[in-house]
């Protein structure tokens, strides 16, 4: 719309300046024709005027009768043929003090032709000064002269009128510029809505060219957007934060995850100073270095969460424009490089324990110390420790298995049912040994998982109740559906598990009781296992237990 207005005014400007234009030459050149032609009559008014004072004097020859054609405009001079003035109607003129005519023009041209015209201007009276001279009979030059306005000077005196002609022209000329440029205007604006009805021909190739660039650039700006959207879409569904932060440190763009990590609402960061939500050291000097040019790294705990913080600078055409800043939760992974050093730890002393034992037995044999009556002894002891060293490897092969092992490609239909009872046909004789009735109430239950991984989930569970049940106590193995909902429900009349040890019963190698362990040989992975066969068929533990008993329960 600016455009628009000054597009108007620069019209009315130019209509305005031609207008003015127009007045001036027309008044200029109208005064010049209208003198022109005032002139014109002036001098043939003053050429008849003098044929007839000529005429009177050739009839009369009596230079007194030219007293009756002197006026106050017109100027009778009689001149000899010498150029002497002979007489003059001049009030108060004597003939003899006038000088010689004979150079004059009119009288030069009178003398050779019989007549003659001139004029001459008078810069100081601003005024012109017309001359026409005829021969008589008697051979004198009979000269008459009128003097009138200069074309400068009869402007002057009209000049009034005319510059009240000019303004009130003028104003017209205004008027009708302004209703001019808005009937030009008018189609151009109406052009702008729809390039369709071009109101002059002139700008057909410039609606044609607008039109190429306007799809032109509806086209790329469609692809921009889809451009836009894709990045949007990619950055706001990372599980990594992504902060976009400028020179100032405001931020300028964010995603979700680095609102919720940082523990923020979106509002509340977008047009923020980084400052305003996050005073961490580390943070800080991360985000420093990156507009300082480097790119840096470094772990901060919020809420609980380890989160690495990783900066670098943004960069277009050579010139740093910003920082990304990306914030991944590492928690986990910081949590598993703890549980790994604390499983390699445990595998050490796991491993050395039996190792030991054995070894100590091994070379009292070897070394020939052992009585021949305990020589038996210590063989079921190396034995037994032997056993125990390879359940732990199982164990510990199972659990390297199933890490590493994350698809589902091995699984398949698997009745629940079917494989409690074999589980419990496989335990029979375990149970008696440890006085211990093992039942199960099972109703057709069909997963798709692993045969071979479910039997060791209820296996493991029912070992466990067996070993730390009571002499005379019961094991159940229950198999239903729940709400739609395969579940697995191992029971025991046990010993239980006090409440501070619940939360860490899954873990590997935590025993609740460590020395009970050893008795019974257990390894402190089962439990381990269990959890991580049921998350693997998307299912959950829980766990209830009393000093009655404990029920395991799998739901998947």
């Amino acid at each position: 719309m600016n455009d628009e207005v000054k597009l108007r005014k620069k019209l009315l400007q130019r209509f305005s300046v031609i207008a003015t234009v127009s007045i001036l030459l027309t008044a200029v050149f109208s005064t010049a024709a209208f003198w022109f032609v005032f002139a014109d009559r002036e001098e043939t008014d003053l050429r008849t005027y003098t044929q007839s004072v000529a005429r009177a004097y050739n009839a009369e020859g009596n230079s007194e009768i030219l007293n009756d054609y002197s006026t106050e405009d017109m100027r009778v001079t009689l001149i000899d043929s010498q150029g002497n003035v002979l007489f003059d109607s001049t009030d108060g003129v004597e003939v003899h003090t006038l000088e010689n005519h004979s150079d004059r023009p009119e009288f030069k041209e009178a003398s050779e032709k019989g007549y003659g015209s001139s004029n001459r201007m008078s810069s100081t009276l601003n005024s012109i000064t017309y001359y026409y001279a005829v021969k008589t009979g008697d051979g004198n030059i009979m000269r008459v002269s009128k003097t009138v306005g200069s074309i400068v000077g009869i402007f002057i005196r009209i000049f009034p009128a005319i510059l009240l002609i000019i303004i009130f022209v003028f104003a017209i000329c205004v008027a009708m510029s302004r209703r001019a440029a808005r009937k030009i205007i008018e189609p151009i604006e109406k052009m702008s809505k729809n390039l369709e009805n071009t109101p002059y021909d002139e700008l057909i190739p410039l609606a044609e060219t607008i039109n190429r660039q306007q799809k032109e650039i509806r086209k790329q700006v469609r692809k921009l957007q889809l451009e836009k959207d894709k990045i949007d879409t990619l950055i706001q569904n990372m599980s990594e934060g992504f902060i976009l932060i400028d020179m100032d440190k405001n931020v300028l763009m964010n995603n979700h995850s680095a609102a919720k990590l940082i523990g923020a609402n979106d509002n509340q960061i977008t047009g923020q100073s980084l400052l305003a939500y996050s005073r961490n050291e580390t943070v800080i000097e991360c985000v420093d270095s990156a507009l300082n040019g480097e790119g840096k790294s470094g772990d901060i705990t919020i809420n609980g969460r380890v989160l690495q913080i990783i900066t670098n600078p943004v960069y277009s055409n050579d010139t740093q424009n910003g920082v990304i800043c990306l914030i991944i939760d590492v928690s986990e992974k910081k949590k598993a490089e703890k549980m790994r050093r604390e499983f390699t730890a445990n595998v050490t002393h796991e491993l050395k324990t039996p190792l030991t034992s054995i070894s100590g037995y091994a070379e009292i044999i070897a070394s020939g110390l052992a009585r021949p009556d305990d020589v038996q002894d210590f063989a079921n002891k190396i034995h037994k420790e032997s056993g125990r060293l390879l359940s732990l490897i199982g164990d510990i092969i199972e659990l390297s298995q199933l890490d590493e092992r994350s698809s589902n490609e091995d699984f398949a239909p698997v009745d629940l049912a079917g494989v409690a009872y074999e589980v419990a046909d496989d335990l029979r004789s375990n149970a008696a040994k440890h006085s211990v009735e093992i039942s199960v109430d099972a109703k057709t239950s069909v997963i798709n998982g692993s045969r071979n991984q479910l039997y060791e989930l209820i296996y493991n569970l029912c070992d466990n109740a067996i070993r730390y049940n009571r002499p005379g106590g019961k094991v159940k193995i229950l198999i239903a559906d729940e709400d739609d909902t395969a579940c697995i429900k191992v029971s025991d009349t046990g010993i239980g598990i006090p409440e501070k040890h619940r939360k860490r019963v899954f873990e590997r190698f935590y025993r609740v009781d460590k020395s009970r362990s050893k008795e019974t040989g257990g390894t402190g992975l089962g439990l381990a296992i269990v959890k991580h066969i049921a998350e693997r068929h998307g299912g959950s533990v829980m766990l209830e237990s009393s000093e009655n008993g404990t029920t395991f329960t799998v739901k998947f």
